[in-house]
């Protein structure tokens, strides 16, 4: 098995001659890119809020009341761009019973905003000793290993105890397993221990770069798969994984060319088990640095980088010489120096990223459960599906493709809010839209479910086919799928031959009419030859009835080179 090294999902500044993108009111992602490989070149207005809350710091937290506060940035959010979960705390749901792994890089258990939720129980794991791994606590073994404890805080920081901010479910319980340390060597055993255990939800903000491509680990999505089916009495087990930090990203083999990255790039975002979650900035706009994909599920509040735009109040390692947030070293923001109440560093006001996004679905999902403990896993699912809000929605405009490329007459590079053949709203910016547990819970409190029994298709139809891919132009294969499910997932499996595979992009269309891009062409997959059996997923269909004549489209986005479609196969999830 070929596996990328998987690590915490952090932000790195990359610096870019700017080009922009021709997208009409649907992100900020202006970044600043050389996309194709080619060389290229406020004041403070808003009032913080007051709040009544004990906690000092809980007036920052925008993404859990929004109310335009500018943090500490230039700019401040749009109010009103929020979790909507102020209401559902004041029902009395704030995560009680609800146990959550942070499967990160070790938990500072012991942080004055984080102990009264840990679990001191026999459940965490460390993966610097030996299997079965379990400890009472999994704490960061290398200076390096700080994300986890900045993830923890957004999904369970406590609740009015006069320190610090609060997580989304503070009354929820959670333990650690540190299998992205630095310290950890990481194994085929860790790798799938990792993800088991007696928890509700797993928290996964990790990935891998995704200018790179890997097959899906078989063993890895039997274990996922039989978790989901056994896991929690039955109901399955929810899984929470952030779609990745690499909108803008090193192509494939170079330290200073910049292309587009695709979370469906990282294997573990390819399978209908995981919630892939991408992040929102303070004005409910997909954040800069966001993977985009038809994997996603869901938006939630990752932030931005916290000087210009507000980034994410959490809790960071104790102490001024270990974190993000030091006097020690030249971080962005004087509150992570140790001033405006932060006197000991104990917090943080700069982290972000999809990881930020990630915790937050998590926490949400947890009063969700609480709300009603008998949904399952695909009944969580179908609720943020139904009850997500489209962001940025302008209708009817597609988006435009990144400006300096050359692509196909009528090709178009990605689009913008669809409306499948089952009724949902779907982006591969934003998912189903932005979490709202307001409307997640009241659905879920009376929830009936109607998704009848999970079966798959089992990579079927598989078509060998051999067809040549024109230069510069498109190939269309339609094909039928006689098996009735009610989709919930579609996985496409390709055997490409072609010397660059980054000129490629990957359209797949339902009986519907329903048009997912899988692939965008001109990505960061620079100089990658051939798809060898990558396995590239969309929801785009969710609902969708799956008999029918289906189309598979590979469009060569750049003269120079040609290809051959050798194979593909899908995989229909539903019921």
């Amino acid at each position: 098995m070929k596996r990328n090294k998987i690590s915490p999902l952090t932000l790195v500044l990359i610096s870019f001659a700017f080009i922009g993108l021709a997208y009409t009111n649907c992100s900020t992602h202006g970044f600043q890119a050389n996309l194709d490989g080619d060389d290229t070149a406020s004041t403070d207005s808003a009032l913080e809020p007051s709040t009544s809350s004990e906690d000092p710091f809980f007036k920052y937290a925008w993404h859990l009341s929004n109310t335009g506060q500018i943090v500490f940035a230039k700019e401040a959010g749009q109010a009103g761009n929020d979790l909507d979960l102020l209401g559902v705390w004041n029902q009395g749901l704030q995560g009680q019973g609800i146990r959550i792994m942070v499967s990160d890089d070790g938990v500072e258990a012991n942080h004055e905003d984080l102990k009264g939720n840990f679990i001191t129980d026999l459940v965490s794991k460390d993966y610097t000793t030996n299997s079965p791994y379990l400890v009472r606590t999994s704490q960061p073994r290398d200076a390096n290993d700080m994300h986890s404890t900045s993830v923890a805080g957004l999904i369970a920081a406590v609740r009015n105890n006069g320190v610090g901010s609060a997580g989304v479910a503070p009354e929820a319980k959670f333990a650690s397993a540190n299998f992205v340390s630095d310290a950890v060597d990481q194994t085929d055993a860790n790798y799938l221990d990792q993800a088991t255990g007696n928890f509700d939800i797993f928290n996964m903000s990790w990935g891998v770069t995704q200018d790179d491509l890997s097959l899906p680990d078989a063993d890895y999505e039997s274990l996922l798969a039989s978790r989901v089916k056994n896991g929690r009495s039955g109901k399955g087990v929810i899984y929470v994984k952030a779609s990745g930090n690499d909108f803008a990203v090193h192509c494939h083999n170079s330290t200073t060319k910049v292309c587009i990255g695709n979370s469906n790039f990282d294997p573990d975002n390819t399978n209908p088990y995981m919630i892939v979650s991408t992040a929102l900035d303070a004005s409910g706009a997909s954040a800069s640095y966001a993977s985009t994909g038809s994997n996603l599920w869901v938006s939630s509040f990752g932030g931005e980088y916290g000087d210009d735009s507000p980034a994410m109040m959490t809790t960071d390692r104790m102490g001024c010489d270990e974190g993000y947030a030091q006097t020690t070293v030249g971080v962005i923001l004087p509150f992570d120096q140790g001033s405006n109440g932060n006197t000991n560093c104990n917090y943080t006001a700069s982290f972000n990223g999809t990881s930020s996004a990630a915790p937050t679905v998590t926490g949400s999902i947890a009063l969700i459960l609480q709300a009603n403990p008998n949904l399952t896993w695909r009944d969580v699912k179908y609720i943020l599906a139904k009850t997500s809000k489209p962001m940025n929605d302008n209708g009817t405009t597609a988006i435009g493709h990144p400006q300096k490329l050359t692509l196909p007459t009528g090709y178009v590079w990605e689009q913008g809010w669809i409306t499948n053949g089952a009724g949902f709203r779907f982006h591969n910016w934003y998912g189903f839209g932005k979490i709202d547990v307001a409307a997640a819970v009241a659905l879920a409190k009376n929830y009936v479910s109607t998704l009848g029994t999970w079966t798959q298709s089992n990579w079927s139809p598989s078509m060998s086919i051999a067809k040549a891919i024109p230069d510069n132009a498109g190939l269309l294969v339609t094909f039928a799928v006689s098996q009735k499910i009610r989709i919930e997932a579609v996985q496409l499996k390709l055997n490409v031959t072609h010397p660059d595979v980054s000129e490629l992009a990957v359209e797949l269309t339902s009986p519907a009419g329903t048009k997912s891009i899988l692939v965008n062409m001109r990505n960061s997959l620079t100089g990658i030859a051939n798809f060898q059996g990558e396995v590239f997923l969309s929801n785009a269909f969710f609902q969708e009835d799956s008999q029918g004549t289906w189309g598979v489209k590979i469009i060569d986005g750049k003269t120079g080179n040609t290809g051959t479609l050798n194979s593909f196969s899908l995989n229909i999830s539903g019921s």
